[in-house]
C-alpha cells in the first residue's frame, strides 16, 4: 500500500509534493484574509458572521473544485477569481460604510502604500489638540466616531495652515457641506464633503472649543488650539443653526506682530499728511472702510506710531482682536449694556485724562456727540472707525452722526478710507500687454502701461498633469496690501466744507486739494506689478454691480 501511494507522488498523481505547496500558498492567505474580514467587518460595523461565512463556504467549496477539475491550472484559477471576486464586493461594502481616508484599495490609499503608509502617521503624531480649557487631547482609538472626528479635523486645520486660510466656513446643503477657505480675503472653495462625515468633526471641534453638542440651532462660541512642534495655533469657533443643519466658522486668531504704518501701502505723501496730523496731537481723524478692508488693523497701526511712554492711550473696543502694548484697551462687554450705553461708558474713559484714544466703533449719535466734545475740550488726538466706501461716504455718515455740520467739523483732522488688495504671486505672476480698451476705460497711458501682469496660468507636466505654484497653491496671489484715499484738513478747507450745499460739492473741493481717489491709487499698483486689474475691480466694485472683466 504504502509503495503505491510513493507511485503515485513520484509519477505525479494527486499527492503531487509540488501542487499540494502551490495549493498551501493560496489557502493559508485565505485564513489570513478571513481573519482580517471578520476583525474589520466588527470595526465598521458589518455583518462579520455573514462575510466569514462566505469566505469560508467559498475556501471550501473552491477547494473541492480544484482538486477535482481534471486541468490543475484552471482549477486555481477558479480559487483565486472567487475569492478575489468576492473580497472586492465586501471592499466594496465596506468602503461605502466609512470616511473618506479610512477606504481600502482606492487611488489614494494605493498611492499612499506605494509612498509609504507612515507618513499620515507621523504628521498626526506631530499635531496636536487642545481644548478650551487648556488640556492636551489624545488620539482617540482607531475606528471609532472619536477617531473619525479627530482625523477629519485635522486634515481640514492641516490643509487650512498650509494654505495660509484666515477663516474655514462650513456650508450645509441638502445632502452635503460646501467648505471653503478664506485667503487674502478672497473665498476659496475646497471639496465638499458628506453631513455624515461633517457631523463627527462638528462634535469634536465643539468638544474642543467648549461648546454644548447637542445644541443646533442657537448660536455659540468657542476657542481652542492646536499645535505643532514649537507653534501654537488659537481658532475661534463660531456655530450656527439654519434649515438645513449647523453653519460653522472657524477662524484662525491672528497674534503676529502689528504691521508698520509704512508697510500697509501707502503713499509718501499720504505717510507725511498723517505724520502732520499726528504731531498736532489734538482733533478727530476718521479711519474708514467697508467690513473686511483692514480699517483695524490700519487702527492699531496707527495707535503703536505714537509713543506710550510720553502719551496716555487708550482704546474702547468692543472685541479686542490683537493686544497693543502698553496701551490700556478698554471693553465694552455685554455685561456693561446692564449699567450703562456704549457712548456714556466712552465718556468715562475721556474724563480719566487720556491724551490719545481709538474709538473702533461709532454707529449712534450720542457716541459721535460724546467724541465731539472731548475734541473741544482740547489735548485730545481721537481716531475713529467708521464703516463708509469712501472718504465722501463717511464724511456725510459723520456729519449725520454729529447733526450739526460747525460740531462736526471743528475738529475734524482728517479722514481715510481704504481697501486691501491681494498681491500677485512673485514666484507666478505672468507679464501680458493689454489691449487698447483696457487702456482706455481706466484711462492708462500706453507708454507707461506696455506691461501689465496677472496670475499665472494652470502649468501642466509632460504627462498632463496639472503643475501647482507651490508658493501662492494655485490662487496666484499671496499676501495683500492696502489702497487709501485720504484728505486732512486745514482752517480753509473746513470753511469750504462748511460753505458747501451737497456732498458732491465737498467733493469737488477734495478733488482740487488734490485728493487720489482709491481707483486711482489702485491702478499705480497695478501698473507696477503688485496686483492685477480683475483684483481692482473685485475690490472697488460694489458687491451688487460685480461684473468679470477680460483682460
Amino acid at each position: 500500500m504504502i509503495d503505491s501511494i510513493l507511485l503515485l507522488v513520484e509519477y505525479g498523481g494527486y499527492l503531487s509534493i509540488t501542487k499540494l505547496v502551490i495549493y498551501l500558498v493560496f489557502f493559508f492567505p485565505s485564513w489570513a484574509l478571513i481573519h482580517w474580514m471578520h476583525k474589520d467587518a466588527e470595526a465598521v460595523g458589518a455583518n462579520a458572521t455573514l462575510w466569514v461565512s462566505i469566505i469560508l463556504g467559498i475556501v471550501t467549496v473552491m477547494s473541492l473544485v480544484w482538486f477535482f477539475v481534471p486541468v490543475y491550472i484552471v482549477g486555481a484559477l477558479c480559487y483565486a477569481i472567487s475569492i478575489l471576486s468576492a473580497s472586492l464586493v465586501y471592499v466594496k461594502q465596506r468602503n461605502a460604510r466609512v470616511l473618506d481616508f479610512d477606504r481600502i484599495l482606492t487611488v489614494d490609499h494605493i498611492k499612499s502604500l506605494l509612498s509609504g503608509s507612515g507618513e499620515v502617521d507621523e504628521g498626526m503624531d506631530s499635531f496636536l489638540f487642545i481644548t478650551a480649557n487648556k488640556n492636551d487631547v489624545p488620539r482617540p482609538e482607531a475606528r471609532t466616531p472619536d477617531f473619525f472626528g479627530y482625523r477629519i479635523a485635522y486634515d481640514i486645520l492641516t490643509e487650512a495652515i498650509s494654505r495660509r486660510a484666515e477663516f474655514i466656513t462650513l456650508v450645509p446643503g441638502p445632502e452635503n457641506y460646501k467648505i471653503a477657505f478664506q485667503i487674502d480675503g478672497a473665498s476659496v472653495p475646497q471639496a465638499e464633503q458628506p453631513k455624515d462625515q461633517i457631523d463627527f468633526f462638528l462634535r469634536f471641534v465643539k468638544q474642543l472649543g467648549g461648546l454644548d453638542i447637542k445644541e443646533r440651532r442657537k448660536p455659540q462660541k468657542g476657542i481652542f488650539y492646536t499645535r505643532r512642534g514649537k507653534d501654537t495655533l488659537d481658532w475661534e469657533i463660531k456655530t450656527a443653526g439654519s434649515t438645513v443643519g449647523e453653519q460653522v466658522r472657524i477662524r484662525k486668531v491672528s497674534h503676529e506682530a502689528i504691521i508698520r504704518l509704512a508697510e500697509l501701502g501707502m503713499t509718501n505723501r499720504q505717510l507725511q499728511s498723517l505724520e502732520e496730523v499726528k504731531t498736532a496731537k489734538e482733533g478727530i481723524i476718521l479711519v474708514t472702510g467697508p467690513k473686511s478692508s483692514g480699517v483695524t488693523s490700519t487702527f492699531y497701526s496707527i495707535l503703536r506710531e505714537h509713543d506710550a511712554y510720553t502719551n496716555s492711550i487708550y482704546t474702547f473696543e468692543k472685541e479686542i482682536t490683537n493686544s497693543l502694548p502698553s496701551v490700556t484697551q478698554q471693553l465694552f462687554t455685554l455685561s456693561d449694556t446692564a449699567t450703562t450705553s456704549y457712548a456714556k461708558k466712552l465718556q468715562q474713559l475721556f474724563r480719566m485724562g487720556t491724551d490719545i484714544m481709538g474709538v473702533a466703533e461709532c454707529v449712534d449719535p450720542e457716541t459721535a456727540q460724546v467724541i465731539c466734545a472731548a475734541a473741544n475740550d482740547g489735548g485730545k488726538l481721537i481716531y475713529v472707525i467708521l464703516q463708509a466706501d469712501s472718504v465722501l461716504q463717511a464724511l456725510g455718515r459723520w456729519l449725520k452722526l454729529v447733526g450739526d455740520r460747525k460740531t462736526a467739523m471743528t475738529n475734524l483732522s482728517g479722514i481715510m478710507n481704504q481697501r486691501l488688495l491681494r498681491k500677485l504671486c512673485d514666484e507666478c505672476k505672468q507679464g501680458y500687454t493689454p489691449n487698447q480698451d483696457i487702456l482706455k476705460k481706466f484711462n492708462l497711458p500706453a507708454d507707461k502701461a506696455k506691461v501689465l501682469y496677472r496670475p499665472g496660468k494652470v502649468v501642466y507636466d509632460k504627462r498632463g498633469k496639472e503643475s501647482m505654484c507651490m508658493h501662492c497653491y494655485g490662487t496666484g496671489f499671496v499676501g495683500r496690501t492696502g489702497v487709501f484715499e485720504m484728505i486732512t484738513f486745514n482752517e480753509e478747507l473746513k470753511k469750504v466744507v462748511l460753505k458747501s450745499k451737497t456732498l458732491q460739492d465737498m467733493g469737488n473741493q477734495f478733488r482740487r486739494a488734490k485728493m487720489a481717489y482709491l481707483q486711482e491709487q489702485a491702478l499705480r499698483k497695478v501698473m507696477g506689478g503688485v496686483t492685477a486689474i480683475n483684483e481692482m475691480v473685485r475690490v472697488l466694485t460694489p458687491a451688487t454691480k460685480k461684473k468679470p472683466t477680460q483682460s
